[in-house]
C-alpha cells in the first residue's frame, strides 16, 4: 500500500511500540506461576506471549490451567500487576519526541485492559499525546479483530486511508491488515524483522524518531 501523505489520525500499540513493559510483565507472571508452583521464566519467553492481552497471557504461561482456575489465576495476575504497572517499565528512547513530531490526533489502541494503559501512559507522562486510550476491554472485540479500528474510524469520521497503524506485534499489524489500512512495524519492540516482513508490515520503523518520517514524508 502506498501512504497518501494525508494521513488525519495515527492509531498506536502501547507495550514495545511506546513503552517497554516486559520485566514488569514477567514479574507478574512469574509471581502467579510461583503461587502455582512453576519455576520462573524468562524475560525473552514471556515477552514472546504478549500482544493479546491478559488473558490469553496467563493462558501461555500456565497452559496447564482451564475454566475457573485459569480465571482465578488471571485475577491474581491483574492484582499483582497493577501495583506494578511502572516499577520498571519505561517509555523507549525518542518516545515522547516522536508523539510531540507528529502533529495529527493520536489514539492509543492497546490489547492492555484499559485502565492499566491510562494509568501507564499517565505515570510516564505520555498520556498528554492521545485523544483518546482505548484497551482490550473497550469494544466487544479487540485486536486482531477488526471491529476496533472500524469504530475509530466512525469516531472520527474518517476513510481507512486516512488512518495509519503503529505497532510491534502480529496483532498490530493483523488487525490493519483485516481493516484496510497501512501499519508500521516498530523493529526495536518484540518483533524480528522477519517477522514483521512475515506478518505483513507496510513499512518499517528501526527507532521512534522514523516514525514521524514515514507518517508525513
Amino acid at each position: 500500500m502506498v501512504l497518501n501523505n494525508n494521513i488525519k489520525l495515527v492509531i498506536f500499540d502501547l507495550d514495545g511500540t511506546l513503552i517497554d513493559s516486559q520485566y514488569d510483565l514477567t514479574d507478574s507472571v512469574n509471581f502467579v506461576r510461583q503461587k502455582y508452583g512453576f519455576n520462573p521464566l524468562p524475560v525473552k519467553e514471556v515477552a514472546s506471549y504478549l500482544g493479546s492481552g491478559i488473558t490469553a497471557l496467563v493462558k501461555s504461561v500456565l497452559p496447564e490451567l482451564d475454566g475457573d482456575e485459569l480465571n482465578k489465576a488471571v485475577k491474581m495476575f491483574k492484582d499483582n500487576y497493577a501495583e506494578h504497572l511502572t516499577d520498571k517499565t519505561l517509555p523507549y528512547n525518542e518516545v515522547p519526541e516522536m508523539l510531540s513530531n507528529i502533529p495529527q490526533p493520536k489514539v492509543l489502541l492497546s490489547n492492555k485492559d484499559e485502565r492499566f494503559s491510562k494509568h501507564i501512559l499517565e505515570t510516564l507522562g505520555l498520556s498528554q499525546f492521545f485523544t483518546e486510550i482505548y484497551g482490550g476491554d473497550s469494544f466487544k472485540e479487540k485486536k486482531p479483530n477488526p471491529l476496533p479500528i472500524y469504530e475509530i474510524l466512525k469516531k472520527f469520521s474518517l476513510n481507512k486511508e486516512e488512518v495509519i497503524m503503529v505497532g510491534d506485534g502480529a496483532n498490530d499489524i493483523h488487525v490493519a491488515k483485516n481493516a484496510g489500512i497501512n501499519v508500521i512495524g516498530t523493529l526495536y519492540g518484540y518483533s524480528s524483522l522477519e517477522q514483521l516482513k512475515e506478518y505483513g508490515a507496510d513499512y518499517i520503523a528501526k527507532t521512534p524518531k522514523e516514525i514521524p518520517t514515514i507518517i508525513n514524508n
